[in-house]
């Protein structure tokens, strides 16, 4: 004989689930210029060069995340991002001997652990070499 109880039970169970809220909003994402700010870097096999982009547009690349503030960098400019088109452009190092050359431009996608680019143009072979890679975000001061 099945006890009244359980009936009443699972009548209440129903009700507070009938009642709970419903599918909260997620936070919205903050802008992809706010993401971007902060250093990276890809890991082996790609290699394990580091690139820092700051606030104030500037971009830095290095070889290493230990080498990001020694002297010379292997590349450093500018950066501009519109939406997901990111245009890196630099000034002295790699990639800068022709004004031709300096510029490049990638979709990405960045989060809060990373970023990935996808190449749109540059005519610069060895900044192109990030076409498809994904790059760590670096915890800490950067």
């Amino acid at each position: 004989m099945r006890r009244p109880w359980i009936a009443i039970w699972f009548l209440a169970v129903a009700q507070l689930a009938a009642c709970s809220e419903g599918p909260r909003a997620v936070p919205p994402k903050r802008p992809n210029t706010d993401l971007l700010i902060g250093a990276y870097e890809r890991h082996p096999p790609e290699g394990e060069t580091a690139i820092r982009f700051r606030a104030d547009g500037s971009v830095r690349l290095a070889k290493t995340r230990a080498l990001l503030d020694t002297e010379p960098a292997l590349a450093s400019g500018t950066w501009k991002l519109d939406g997901a088109k990111l245009t890196i452009t630099y000034d002295q190092g790699i990639c800068s001997d022709q004004a031709a050359t300096r510029a490049g431009v990638y979709n990405v996608v960045i989060s809060k652990i990373g970023i990935h680019f996808t190449r749109v143009e540059d005519p610069c072979e060895r900044r192109a070499a990030i076409d498809g890679q994904t790059w760590w975000r670096l915890k800490g001061p950067t």
